[in-house]
């Protein structure tokens, strides 16, 4: 499992590539990510070492190529649903069918 930076970054270089068709510069991922240059730097070292990206240090951020846009062995299907509250032991639908 990934640290919170390198999966926050993870996630969005992956969404920014997909959906502006380029990578992210360092002031737009410190814009986006609430992180400081060097914590960047950092995450994108740790990303690079355990194979999500292939970049290499010396060369810019935005040279980073995708390798894994999700981290690996995190089941997604385990999340709780979202949206449907059960109150006093009944489903969200007795809300609206007797009361």
């Amino acid at each position: 499992m990934l640290d919170d930076t390198p999966r926050k970054l993870l996630r969005i270089i992956a969404q920014f590539r997909y959906h502006f068709r380029r990578m992210p510069t360092l002031p737009e991922l410190r814009r986006l990510s609430g992180r400081r240059p060097a914590d960047i730097i950092k995450g994108f070292k740790i990303l690079a070492a355990e194979n999500y990206i292939s970049w290499e240090a010396s060369q810019p951020i935005e040279t980073a190529v995708i390798l894994e846009g999700w981290e690996r062995g995190v089941p997604y299907d385990s999340y709780p649903q979202r949206g449907v509250q059960s109150g006093r032991g009944g489903t969200n639908i007795d809300y609206w069918l007797y009361h």
